[in-house]
């Protein structure tokens, strides 16, 4: 058997005896020590991987431990990076709309004095208009009252 053979682990088989003579020969060949089944060896293997069961149980329970605690931690976070996002959508938003709000200001300011200056271009049309309503209201008395003086002049 070759040495890559040898560092190879043993199946687990489901009788300790034959489990007990399957170690002992793996240790021979590696070491050239014969043991027997009631070794001592064996003993202090068993008491071996009682205490590294126990250990890995320690370690797996800190293990789920710390990850429940890194989890939770991930979840103050998340919650804060909520709040943090919509505060800063609600300040753009509130930014936003105060733009708008002062363009429609600008914008109905413009449209105002557009109005003003359309209601000032009427009046002084009508003005306009009256006036020379007036002067030809006026010119067309003035000569009737100028034929009624030329003709009461014939009388």
């Amino acid at each position: 058997m070759n040495r890559a053979q040898a560092e190879l682990p043993l199946k687990a088989l489901p009788d300790k005896r034959s489990d007990s003579r399957a170690l002992a020969a793996k240790v021979f060949e590696r070491h050239g020590i014969k043991l027997g089944e009631n070794d001592a060896s064996f003993a202090v293997v068993t008491l071996n991987e009682l205490v590294m069961r126990k250990l890995m149980a320690e370690w797996v329970a800190q293990l789920d431990q710390h990850n429940k605690a890194a989890l939770a931690e991930f979840h103050r976070t998340i919650q804060g990076l909520e709040g943090h996002a919509s505060n800063v959508l609600a300040r753009q938003v509130r930014d936003s709309a105060n733009g708008l709000k002062d363009a429609l200001r600008e914008e109905a300011a413009s449209a105002r004095l557009g109005a003003q200056r359309m209601a000032d271009n009427i009046r002084r049309t009508y003005r306009l208009a009256t006036l020379v309503a007036l002067c030809a209201v006026g010119a067309v008395l003035g000569m009737v009252l100028f034929a009624c003086g030329f003709w009461a002049g014939r009388l």
